[in-house]
């Protein structure tokens, strides 16, 4: 985030705390459908628009540093792989055999020096082309040319990683993240390094997963023991770039901590900034770690949910500073987002079905998941190619 950025942003968060409420979002009340979080048309819709016609963050590049190395897919419907080539660059391919459709990396290889299928022996290049069939004489006049790997778009920059679940589209990172592509560049997250990455099915939406990120509401009512002592007398400000939204909340005693002049040079020090990059991605920017929360719909009702931690070396050098590590990573993963964030909203999930509420009705500090959720339908009414037109119709 440039200078002059945090400097506009820390005087808005300071004029909202002196009026002791959020940055006005919509400024009205919104009623979202329930049947969005429920009917499998919907899914279907956003599986053909949302997931299929725009880039997706799916990690970091201190994963791929070798000639060799690579990173896996998490979500079987998007069986990818990315991998940093012999000459430097990466590349992406769908996981997936030109022969049969095997899987040719079960994520157990150390290292990738080619791509061979476990099930006939065909092998690859790493820049995915084909270079050898196992009793060739079975496929007279085969063109090895047409059956390359299926290469995905990739493009890492300030050490993320992004792909396009679309071959042959473009990703203009420039484009797609705006502003919001200088932010990731000032915060230098290629010095990160990994900590712990987990991989959770939970039994909500991804859009209810998603949407308790978005609001500080809840936060002194569902976090009071434990997030809410952080957050005392905070405020959110917030940005719309694009379909991205990006908010700043104030961290407690932030007027007092913004008397120090770092605090005006780093909003860090006074402020937590979060990044819901669209559309799956959940980014939070901490002075001493990142965490990367990635969702995944598997069903209307069921979310593969990742998150991985990423830490400056240098705040927690040594054994004492690993059990510090370990102790912030349990309370973020294993409390804050998971007995406490995501436990919540499985229990909506599961209440869904008594039909109760027929809308979520949110009030004005709730705006940016309405924000989200017009961004969602905006994807679909652009892009949707399974006919169902827009998605707040799909249960009608």
């Amino acid at each position: 985030m440039r200078h002059h950025i945090q400097r506009q942003t820390l005087d808005a968060l300071l004029a909202q705390h002196r009026q002791g409420r959020d940055q006005v979002m919509l400024d009205r009340i919104e009623h979202i459908p329930v049947n969005l979080y429920t009917h499998p048309d919907v899914l279907r819709q956003e599986m053909t628009s949302v997931f299929r016609c725009y880039p997706m963050l799916v990690g970091h590049a201190s994963r791929l540093q070798e000639p060799g190395s690579y990173l896996l897919s998490d979500w079987a419907k998007l069986p990818y792989v990315i991998v940093r080539d012999q000459e430097g660059p990466l590349r992406a391919f769908l996981n997936l055999c030109r022969h049969r459709g095997a899987r040719l990396v079960s994520g157990r290889e150390p290292c990738l020096k080619a791509f061979i299928c476990p099930f006939h022996g065909w092998s690859y290049g790493l820049d995915g082309r084909l270079k050898g069939i196992t009793k060739p004489y079975n496929f007279p006049d085969l063109d090895r040319g047409a059956f390359s790997l299926i290469e995905l778009p990739v493009v890492e920059r300030a050490g993320l990683v992004w792909i396009h679940p679309t071959p042959g589209a473009d990703i203009d990172l420039d484009r797609y993240l705006g502003s919001l592509g200088d932010d990731l560049d000032h915060f230098k997250l290629d010095d990160l390094a990994r900590y712990r990455k987990t991989r959770v099915i939970k039994q909500a939406n991804w859009k209810l997963l998603i949407k308790t990120y978005l609001e500080g509401y809840h936060v002194p009512y569902l976090h009071r023991d434990t997030l809410s002592q952080a957050f005392r007398q905070g405020v959110i400000v917030h940005d719309e770039v694009g379909p991205h939204i990006r908010l700043v909340a104030a961290r407690s005693q932030f007027s007092e901590r913004m008397k120090c002049e770092r605090a005006k040079r780093d909003i860090l020090e006074v402020a937590s900034v979060y990044y819901a990059f669209f559309p799956h991605a959940f980014f939070i920017m901490h002075p001493d770690y990142v965490s990367i929360n990635l969702f995944y719909p598997e069903a209307p009702d069921r979310t593969l949910w990742t998150h991985e931690m990423l830490y400056r070396p240098e705040r927690f050098e040594g054994g004492a500073g690993q059990k510090a590590l370990e102790k912030r990573f349990r309370y973020t993963n294993d409390t804050v987002f998971d007995e406490e964030d995501f436990a919540v909203a499985e229990g909506v999930q599961a209440g869904l079905v008594y039909g109760g509420n027929t809308v979520h009705t949110l009030g004005l500090e709730e705006g940016l998941l309405a924000m989200f959720q017009q961004n969602i339908e905006t994807a679909i009414r652009t892009h949707d190619l399974s006919g169902g037109g827009a998605a707040r119709a799909s249960g009608s």
